[in-house]
Parts: structure tokens; sequence; C-alpha cells
């Protein structure tokens, strides 16, 4: 036999290897709808939305809204990094 007809053979049997190992695969592994990673469904999203910050926002001279105010929750500690520049400019 010629090598080429060998390495042929040998990658369309490791192709259908693969093919049924994944069909295998995806029976034995059922999808799980009580699953804890799971998107929340619409009812839960306004349980999940965070309330705005009671601080208010800084005032920019100039035109146009003032940047958003980024918040961190109690136990956050912040870091002394440069602030976040906004560029978009529309």
């Amino acid at each position: 036999m010629e090598r080429s007809t060998i390495l042929r053979a040998g990658a369309a049997l490791f192709a259908t290897a693969a093919f049924v190992g994944s069909g295998g695969y995806v029976v034995a592994h059922p999808k799980n709808d009580a699953a804890p990673l799971q998107p929340p469904a619409e009812s839960q999203v306004a349980l999940r939305t965070p309330a705005p910050s009671a601080t208010p926002a800084p005032t920019r001279t100039g035109r146009g809204t003032p940047p958003p105010r980024i918040t961190t929750a109690p136990g956050v500690l912040a870091t002394q990094l440069p602030g976040i520049t906004y560029t978009h400019v529309s």
C-alpha cells in the first residue's frame, strides 16, 4: 500500500472517531435547566439591576453631559490609579 493511502485512511478514521465521540458526549450530557450559570429570567432582571449612585455626578465645563460616576461596593478599596478618561464624541 502506498503511504498516501494509509495517511488518508488514518485521517478518515480519526475524523470518524472524533465525530462519533463528540456525538456520544452530547448524548451523555443533556442540558440541565437548574444549572447555576444560566442567564437570569426576564422576571429576575429587575431584582439584579443595581441602584444608581447616591453621590452627585461631577459637572464639566463646556458642552455635553457629565461623565458617569463609577461607584464600588462598600468592601472594595480604591487604588491610586488615574481616573478614567472618556474620549467618545458624537
